[in-house]
């Protein structure tokens, strides 16, 4: 998605306290960070993502001024273990992610355009990496709207002419877990064709 104009990280934190001293009415002055955001193209560039940050643990640290360091997101990229990962997403025109599922809860937000949210409606064959289902549910988004996806196989497509632009913040979470013929299966990510 070609932007007008480079989309910008904006960092604010507190300063140390100097002079005047108000007592316990002091509050400290705000340092003010501005850095421009990176956008890795996937798929072609039929699909970008740009990271916004992460937290690597929950509760987050406010201390400290300046950029806070920003942890690399393994593998895929979009859960990082044990935090967070907050990231714009851009879906070209025409273009379907494959169906996947992370270990996270994931709230995404539409800011632009109208992404379709597809799932599968019923149990199917995952053999080989390949998606065998016949039914799927499809969710038509819009701008505002969000889902908080728990673990569960989804794809985005982009069936307009414009673009898509979604902010998603991932959680790390438990991996789902179902019941097979009497057995706990561990639901852990995956990705399907």
């Amino acid at each position: 998605m070609a932007d007008s104009f480079p989309r910008r990280r904006i960092v604010i934190s507190n300063l140390d306290l100097d002079l005047p001293n108000y007592g316990a009415k002091t509050e400290p002055g705000v340092e003010v960070v501005t850095d421009n955001l990176v956008t890795e193209n996937m798929f072609d560039g039929l699909l970008q993502r740009t990271k916004i940050g992460t937290v690597s643990a929950v509760p987050a640290s406010n201390g400290g001024r300046g950029l806070p360091a920003f942890a690399d997101v393994p593998g895929s990229g979009i859960v990082l273990p044990g935090g967070v990962n907050v990231y714009f997403l851009d879906l070209a025109p025409g273009f379907t992610t494959p169906m996947h599922r992370t270990p996270s809860v994931d709230y995404v937000a539409v800011n632009q355009g109208t992404p379709m949210l597809i799932t599968p409606k019923t149990a199917f064959s995952a053999e080989d990496g390949k998606a065998d289902y016949e039914e799927t549910n499809e969710s038509l988004l819009r701008p505002g709207d969000v889902v908080v996806q728990r673990g569960a196989m989804h794809a985005w497509a982009n069936r307009t002419d414009e673009w898509v632009r979604m902010i998603g913040m991932v959680i790390d979470a438990k991996p789902s877990e179902s019941v097979l013929d009497g057995k706990q299966l561990e639901l852990g990510e995956k990705w399907l064709q």
